[in-house]
């Protein structure tokens, strides 16, 4: 009797252990894109439409304001590009913002800009304001501003603009994304 209950026992022991090492193999497998950018974006099979990817937000500054702009980007690729880009953006500060002229992005060798933005939510987190907006970009040209990883966004609102600029942390993204996802798009 005792040498079946220690055998029953070990097989127990034995089921448990290897469905826990099987467990936590397939926890820590990861998509590709999102373990070689550094957490920086997602991508999904889309079926015939090829990937979507999501690019996490990056976060740019204006000193003067004491406000963030901080920008993500979905956009779907197969082969060839052809599609275009959704850029959501959040202003974060202390003022709370309905509507803009215009967004543009701009390193040093590249401009885009797009006129039609549009307002998907305001909120209010503690004491700060979180403006939410849409706007689109041919990829095309989008794919461009990851030549360089200096990026300068402006926000016209009544032909004045606010400007934030890019800190160390999103250079270092940017020129990331560069090297591990935008390059496959040349």
């Amino acid at each position: 009797m005792i040498i079946k209950i220690s055998i029953v026992s070990k097989l127990k022991t034995f089921i448990v252990l290897s469905f826990f090492i099987l467990l936590t193999g397939c926890l820590s497998i990861k998509p590709s894109g999102v373990r070689s950018g550094k957490n920086l974006f997602e991508s999904f099979f889309v079926g015939e439409e090829g990937t979507q990817y999501f690019i996490k937000p990056l976060v740019f500054l204006n000193i003067q304001n004491k406000e963030e702009i901080r920008l993500d980007f979905i956009f779907r690729y197969k082969n060839v590009i052809k599609d275009s880009v959704i850029v959501n953006f959040s202003l974060v500060g202390n003022n709370i913002y309905k509507n803009f002229d215009s967004l543009s992005l701009s390193n040093k060798t590249h401009k885009i800009k797009s006129k039609s933005i549009n307002l998907l939510f305001n909120e209010k987190k503690s004491k700060l304001f979180y403006s939410r907006f849409s706007t689109k970009f041919s990829f095309l040209e989008f794919n461009r501003m990851f030549d360089n990883n200096d990026w300068t966004i402006l926000v016209y609102k009544d032909k004045a603009s606010v400007t934030y600029v890019s800190d160390k942390k999103s250079k270092r993204a940017i020129k990331k994304l560069q090297e591990k996802l935008f390059i496959l798009f040349q």
